[in-house]
């Protein structure tokens, strides 16, 4: 049984309750550029200080997306 799916989602902007999840699916809902992720998600806009995890994770959510839609394989070199 995999216990992650049972467990609440970590919230990475904590002013707003924005989670990853949250994030995920307002990418998926057509979020294409992160003033777009804000303007859906209200994320970074409280006290500022989770601008950088929510930023990565816009980002893995847009390769995610792209990759899905390109059929291609996300590949990260160090």
């Amino acid at each position: 049984m995999d216990l992650a799916c049972l467990m609440r989602p970590r919230k990475l902007c904590l002013c707003k309750g924005v989670s990853k999840q949250d994030i995920e699916e307002a990418v998926a809902a057509g979020a294409d550029n992160f003033r777009q992720l804000i303007a859906k998600t209200h994320a970074t806009t409280g006290c500022g200080t989770c601008y950088r995890d929510v930023y990565a994770a816009f980002r893995e959510a847009r390769e995610q997306k792209v990759c899905t839609l390109t059929g291609q394989i996300g590949l990260k070199f160090p």
